[in-house]
């Protein structure tokens, strides 16, 4: 309650008493009606009722005629003033205490409202940490539903991966099988698997000119006569073969065995640099990317320095006076791989100071998959050797003869 109305209020009722207990003259009673007075504050019906014992005061005590004097003067002067003040206590009061009761129930209602506020803050705690288990639930759902999609993705590409795994070692073990069987043949085309079991186009070696030049040189040499050959270095190649289809009498020399065999194919499984056969026992002698690898022991051969220029020593005193022999070797900058050697110009005519060349023709990668034919030594000269799977950039293929002593 605002305590300017308050006092506003105590100051009322003190006026209010004044003008109750002042008589009024008739004039004084028309001046309040000219003023318009309320007849409640006139006649003051509303008024506490005024406490006995202050009349008894007046009554009793005073018996004798003195006393009765005093009594009429106290009545004419201080009992309106005591009644007054009896009346302003009590309607303050009054005041007083509806406004310890009106404090009472703001106090109840402030505590009502501070239990309501209370419980409100604690359920809206409540639902906050509802709404952050709801948010944590959703996250776990979506973490969840990411878990299902990645063990689907998991199985997925686990059963993609068997297939592959099966398909590889498919693939794995029927290569195996073939290089333990002797059937692997060294093809120019080099053909590889992808993951999904697709076969594709790896790049090409240079036995796509090799075998041609071999083929082309014995026609014009021959022209299709009977003539002994010598094939070193068969394995994993079907030239001895071929050249047997064509009517020629071939011996197949290895130290790797060669399960084909055919009327006119003779297998002698040893070591060129070793003297097992006839000497001067054939027309033409062929070693088709052969020497490059002999003495390095990357077939299961005896490793030694100049196992090469041995071999062809050797091949010398195989053939004929009027011998020919057909070769073909990796052609660039020198080097040695643990596969092959590389062969520059001063190397090759190192190889082959037995022989006169009558042919000399090289073939140069152009790229993966395109090689060219070419009589262009210093093109082929500036070719280098794969570093990854030492194939080289270009092949020397040569036809020679025999120097005659």
């Amino acid at each position: 309650m605002d305590y300017e109305k308050i006092l506003e209020r105590i100051y009322n009722v003190y006026q209010e008493s004044v003008m109750f207990y002042h008589p009024v003259e008739k004039e004084q009673d028309e001046q309040n009606k000219a003023i318009n007075i309320p007849n409640k504050l006139i006649h003051n019906s509303y008024v506490t009722e005024i406490d006995g014992n202050y009349l008894l005061f007046f009554n009793e005590i005073y018996t004798n005629t003195i006393r009765k004097w005093l009594k009429n003067i106290l009545k004419k002067i201080a009992w309106p003033i005591f009644k007054r003040q009896i009346y302003y206590n009590s309607a303050v009061r009054q005041i007083l205490y509806n406004l310890i009761q009106k404090s009472d129930e703001y106090s109840t209602r402030d505590r009502e409202v501070n239990e309501r506020l209370s419980q409100l803050e604690q359920k809206v705690e409540q639902y906050s940490k509802l709404e952050q288990k709801v948010e944590q639930y959703s996250q776990l759902e979506q973490k969840v539903e990411q878990l299902s999609q990645l063990e689907q993705k998991v199985e997925q590409l686990s059963a993609e991966l068997q297939v592959n795994n099966n398909v590889a070692s498919q693939f794995a073990s029927a290569e195996e099988a073939k290089i333990k069987s002797g059937l692997w043949f060294n093809d120019p085309i080099w053909v590889g698997h992808r993951d999904n079991g697709e076969a594709y186009w790896v790049e090409t070696t240079e036995r796509i000119l090799e075998k041609t030049f071999v083929l082309h040189s014995l026609a014009y040499l021959y022209q299709s006569r009977h003539i002994e050959i010598l094939d070193v270095g068969a394995a994993e190649s079907l030239l001895s073969y071929e050249l047997a289809s064509f009517n020629y009498s071939v011996t197949a020399i290895d130290i790797r065995p060669i399960v084909l065999f055919h009327p006119n194919l003779k297998f002698v499984q040893t070591d060129i640099c070793k003297p097992v056969l006839p000497p001067a026992s054939f027309d033409c002698v062929i070693a088709l990317s052969t020497l490059e690898h002999i003495g390095l022991g990357w077939y299961g051969d005896e490793t030694g320095e100049s196992y090469d220029v041995k071999a062809v020593q050797q091949i010398s005193l195989l053939l004929k006076p009027q011998g020919s022999f057909i070769l073909t070797v990796p052609y660039g900058k020198k080097a040695l791989t643990p596969v092959h050697r590389i062969y520059n110009q001063e190397s090759l005519q190192k190889l082959i100071q037995d022989f006169k060349i009558i042919q000399i023709s090289y073939g140069v990668r152009k790229d993966e998959f395109t090689w060219t034919i070419t009589e262009n030594e210093l093109e082929a000269s500036e070719k280098e050797h794969n570093q990854n799977n030492y194939l080289p950039g270009a092949v020397a293929m040569l036809v020679c003869k025999k120097n005659l002593v």
